[in-house]
């Protein structure tokens, strides 16, 4: 069996027409150019869009015994949909979108036996070459790195001023945030994970800052520390001294950097820098989930000097820590793409991040014109927000995007969502008392007529 072709698959590039033909500068152009040649009759934008829409469906239901074999319509545990909440990290949703490739790659690999042939190795120089480390461990998940972080730095004998003291934890009081962990709504408390490995913490700070002081006192009555400090939510950490602090005591300081990306990100009030530009604050490991702003699956890398990897890799090794070598492919294929920022931007997390605004306001705009007079649409309006892109620790982070808001008559604003979570792909979106809202930016521009074809199928109620 070969690998299926990796790039702009059938559907897709139907989507993408489709799409453009909703473009009136497009439309016009076409109309200029058949008079030209002498065409009297031009077929009209949405005549060859619904040709397309025809030949799609046709494409879908032609694939779907090997796609998702079944009745579409029966009850599913898991299901696909269109994301309109705005909310890219949150537990509710079981997966976030992996890019074409990495989709197919999953589906060929799981379709019949398949061998690693050096994939471990060839993930590991990826990472080093990408995020500036010296070394790189890619273990299943986080609360398993952050324990293996902590038992190959205490149990080292070398760290321990007195033989029957192990060395400290200093864990800052804003780092003590809870983790989001596959299969659980409510994370994982980060104190606790490392309580469970009998370190002794030391919590430092306030539930604000850590700053210059706080370091000072902690690293001079505990040397050699290990050092934990988390981000997004650490924006009051003086990272800087922290480090000056751990190098003139012998101590180690570990990074959860929960909000990892290839490539320097602007939110409304603040940046994440890139991986490359992480080192400069001066930490030793980096802990980077792989499944949110790296656009991966689900796994974690701890990434560092080459000597804080080796006294981890043993540790990994006895529990048998690592991710499988199908993940492992996966996010290989998943960060080759986002090696250059033209390739990232066409990822669907690069995408939803490099989209500009006006783009998110004029398909907003057209969703609305589209929407006009639709059963059960009293009104709509378009507004320009900054909503969060998640809960938890992405509630700091922000994005500016078109929303629009949708105003039912004759049934319920929840009635309205009921019906549209029910459609066929599911579209999930922000409920209030007297409306819905659809945040543009997470939505797939593919998806837009989606919306339109499921809400223009709803039927008034008798």
């Amino acid at each position: 069996m070969q690998i299926p072709p990796f790039g702009f698959g059938p559907t897709e590039a139907i989507k993408q027409v489709s799409q453009w033909l909703g473009n009136p500068a497009l439309n016009h152009a076409i109309k200029e150019a058949a008079l030209k040649l002498g065409i009297k009759e031009v077929p009209s934008a949405a005549s060859v869009q619904e040709v397309l829409r025809q030949a799609g469906k046709w494409l879908e239901r032609t694939a779907e015994p090997w796609m998702a074999p079944g009745d579409p319509s029966a009850p599913r545990s898991l299901e696909v949909g269109i994301n309109a909440t705005g909310g890219w990290f949150h537990p509710r949703w079981t997966a976030q979108p992996l890019s074409q490739n990495a989709c197919r790659l999953a589906a060929h690999l799981h379709s019949g036996y398949s061998q690693d042939s050096g994939i471990a190795q060839d993930l590991q120089r990826l990472l080093t070459s990408a995020t500036g480390a010296a070394d790189a461990l890619v273990l299943r998940d986080i609360p398993t790195a952050v324990q293996l972080v902590v038992r190959a730095w205490v149990n080292d004998p070398s760290n321990r001023t007195e033989p029957h003291l192990a060395p400290h934890v200093l864990l800052p009081r804003i780092a003590c945030l809870r983790i989001p962990v596959s299969g659980t709504d409510a994370g994982v408390q980060l104190r606790p994970l490392i309580d469970a490995t009998g370190a002794h913490v030391t919590e430092i700070g306030s539930n604000s800052d850590c700053l210059h002081d706080d370091y000072a006192k902690a690293t001079a009555m505990h040397p050699h520390s290990l050092i934990f400090q988390a981000t997004p939510i650490a924006f009051q950490n003086d990272a800087y001294a922290m480090s000056d602090h751990a190098r003139s005591t012998g101590s180690l300081v570990c990074t959860l950097a929960l909000d990892a990306s290839l490539v320097d990100l602007d939110w409304t009030d603040c940046k994440t820098p890139a991986l490359t530009r992480r080192w400069d604050s001066g930490p030793d490991l980096i802990i980077a989930p792989t499944q949110y702003l790296l656009g991966g699956p689900d796994a974690v890398v701890i990434l560092g000097k080459k000597s804080a990897i080796d006294r981890i890799r043993p540790w990994a090794d006895q529990l048998g820590a690592q991710a499988d070598r199908v993940t492992q492919a996966l996010l290989h294929c998943a960060l080759s793409e986002s090696l250059q920022p033209e390739g990232w931007a066409k990822t669907p997390l690069g995408a939803m991040l490099s989209t500009p605004l006006a783009n998110t306001e004029n398909r907003a705009q057209r969703l609305a014109i589209q929407l006009q007079g639709l059963w059960p649409i009293q009104r709509t309006d378009v507004v320009t927000e900054s909503p969060r892109i998640g809960n938890g620790i992405w509630q700091a982070l922000r994005k500016p995007t078109a929303v629009l808001k949708i105003y039912p008559q004759s049934i319920s604003a929840a009635k309205l969502n009921e019906a549209l979570t029910l459609n066929h792909p599911a579209i999930w979106t922000q409920v209030y008392s007297d409306r819905i809202e659809l945040v543009l930016r997470s939505v797939d521009p593919a998806d837009d007529a989606q919306i339109v074809q499921a809400i223009s199928k709803l039927q008034p109620v008798t």
